[in-house]
């Protein structure tokens, strides 16, 4: 496709000289490289694909497990960004081979659905109370954030929607986590957001790294604590929810909870339960050996009951991915200060 100067790419640096490009959902590339319909004949077929894959030799289904990238059992933050990119976004980076098989799997594009729905529900959520207190900065606290770009692209349909909601008010993106790649690199494309002419130019936007572990999430007690006059989001899109524990959800929900305000929300996506989930997948991350979570909205549900939290709105995406905010319980909101 070619791109006018209305599709520019913007590349930022990643490491030893390599550029990869700042993920734009609203991009037309990026738009291109999704197609629902040919992702859910996908889903429905791919039972089928796995079956047949099990019926080969051993050594194809090593190629198959190397093609597909695992990294101590599960996909890297780089790696998933890559994923996300697209065909389209990514054509002209130098990738491995493997790379540039797995970036054009139709399997792969629930990773930009995924992304893009998040997106847009959290844009959603921000958008009335940003209109109602153009007073209060706003936080993000993004738990296995890795490139932020949810939180990066949120801000992006925000401004697309009413820019001057951003403009004059304080932000803040909050990487929490234990990989450096992923967030220094959402760093860099946040600076080339800000560079004059671009996107963010003139937004007062900080992009902070904070080295996180979910399985000890006091420190969010005091990150919160220091944002309590701001309207605060936290998610997890791949993360906690599809990976962590009942007791590390439990913690971490209980210690955001305790110093956000009142209209704190929380995002996430989580993968549908075992008894629910599209067999394919199933059977795709079972294969590959993915140590993911099948937990599921009644799973979700039921570890919201030793919290404070409720269920305000979920969403599906074909039996795998289930998006979803939470919202503090009515017998807990506090009067915003």
């Amino acid at each position: 496709m070619k791109i006018n100067q209305n599709q520019r790419v913007l590349y930022a640096d990643f490491k030893d000289e390599i550029q990869l490009p700042v993920l734009d959902i609203t991009h037309p590339l990026f738009n291109a490289s999704i197609d629902e319909q040919a992702y859910h004949l996908n889903c429905l077929k791919s039972a089928r694909s796995i079956e047949s894959l099990k019926k080969m030799p051993s050594f194809i289904q090593n190629i198959f497990v190397k093609m597909s990238n695992v990294d101590d059992s599960y996909l890297s933050g780089m790696r998933t960004l890559l994923y996300k990119l697209g065909p389209g976004l990514s054509k002209g980076i130098k990738l491995s081979f493997r790379d540039k098989w797995a970036v054009k799997q139709t399997s792969f594009m629930g990773l930009r659905i995924r992304l893009r729905d998040l997106c847009r529900q959290q844009s959603e959520l921000l958008l009335p109370q940003l209109k109602e207190f153009p007073e209060r900065g706003l936080c993000f606290f993004n738990i296995a954030g890795g490139a932020a770009a949810d939180s990066i692209n949120t801000l992006i349909l925000i401004q697309e929607s009413d820019p001057e909601l951003l403009k004059e008010r304080k932000i803040e993106i909050n990487i929490l986590d234990i990989d450096t790649y992923g967030p220094n690199f959402a760093k860099r494309c946040i600076d080339i957001l800000k560079q004059p002419g671009e996107r963010f130019h003139d937004l007062d936007i900080t992009l902070n790294t904070i080295h996180y572990d979910w399985r000890q999430s006091e420190s969010l007690l005091k990150m919160s604590l220091e944002h309590s006059g701001w309207i605060q989001l936290c998610s997890s899109e791949g993360g906690l929810f599809e990976y962590g524990s009942d007791s590390h959800i439990i913690e971490n929900l209980n210690h955001f909870f305790e110093n956000s305000p009142a209209d704190a929300r929380i995002t996430g996506s989580l993968i549908f339960d075992r008894a629910h989930v599209n067999p394919g997948y199933l059977g795709f991350t079972e294969f590959i050996g993915v140590q993911i979570r099948y937990l599921g909205l009644e799973g979700l549900q039921r570890i919201l009951t030793e919290t404070s939290w409720v269920l305000e709105e979920s969403h599906e995406i074909d039996t795998i991915y289930i998006l979803f905010s939470l919202k503090k319980a009515r017998t807990h909101i506090e009067t915003i200060g």
